[in-house]
């Protein structure tokens, strides 16, 4: 019963966090007060914050109190995303996620994709994955972006998240335009997905922008939504 009661407070304050209901730097309510709010006593409390300090998305300050990190690892959920509370509810961890590398190189954006994505077509490096969840293969993710060379990304290994790893180039996306489209499989995404020919799948088409609103990412990726549908998390108070 405690550990769902700390799931169930670490869900909410993780919305809270992620919807910016809770902004960046903001002081979170005292752990007595938060143990009011919940009805719960203060040992899940400081379990769900424990699981949110880890994910570096609070800073605990001894005599100071609770504060939202400024520098929040949003990647850990696939912040910005529909997918991300699928993460969360299922308990996803770090070892369960698997990317497979299937192309590398710098390519000329197709004129059909930028067209969709109102850019002039030129060339990017684009990196192809797979990933894995679980073991079974959920996601088809393309991504273009300017820098850094394909020799570069592929120097890094397996890449479980493209944020995470470009931010250390300077990619801060702050917005994002989707598409979403339903397709059938051809045979290539039949075999990635061994899924059958004309199986329903999710084609999202994806642009994320800098605090300029100058595009950095520019992403085509396909989804199983048989196994996990889209959703998508919306805060009033942003708007």
């Amino acid at each position: 019963m405690r550990q769902t009661l700390n799931l169930k407070i670490y869900q909410d304050l993780y919305n809270k966090i992620r919807s910016h209901f809770y902004k960046p730097g903001e002081q979170l309510p005292t752990e007595s007060a938060l143990a009011e709010r919940y009805g719960s006593s203060l040992a899940p409390i400081r379990q769900a914050l424990g699981r949110l300090e880890s994910e570096q998305l609070i800073i605990r300050q001894p005599g100071k109190g609770t504060f939202v990190s400024q520098a929040a690892s949003w990647e850990n959920m696939l912040m910005m995303s529909g997918f991300g509370a699928h993460f969360i509810d299922k308990q996803i961890t770090d070892e369960a996620i698997h990317c497979k590398t299937v192309e590398c190189c710098k390519k000329l954006m197709p004129a059909q994709q930028a067209e969709l994505f109102k850019t002039p077509p030129r060339q990017y490096t684009y990196l192809s994955r797979i990933r894995y969840v679980d073991g079974k293969p959920l996601f088809y993710l393309n991504h273009y972006f300017a820098n850094p060379s394909p020799e570069e990304v592929l120097q890094q290994g397996e890449i479980k998240s493209i944020r995470a790893f470009l931010s250390a180039y300077g990619f801060k996306p702050v917005y994002v335009l989707e598409r979403v489209k339903a397709v059938a499989a051809d045979k290539e995404l039949g075999n990635i997905f061994t899924v059958p020919f004309g199986f329903p799948l999710l084609k999202i088409m994806r642009k994320e922008l800098n605090e300029n609103y100058e595009p950095v990412i520019f992403g085509e990726y396909y989804v199983n939504s048989d196994i996990w549908d889209y959703r998508v998390q919306y805060n009033a108070n942003e708007f």
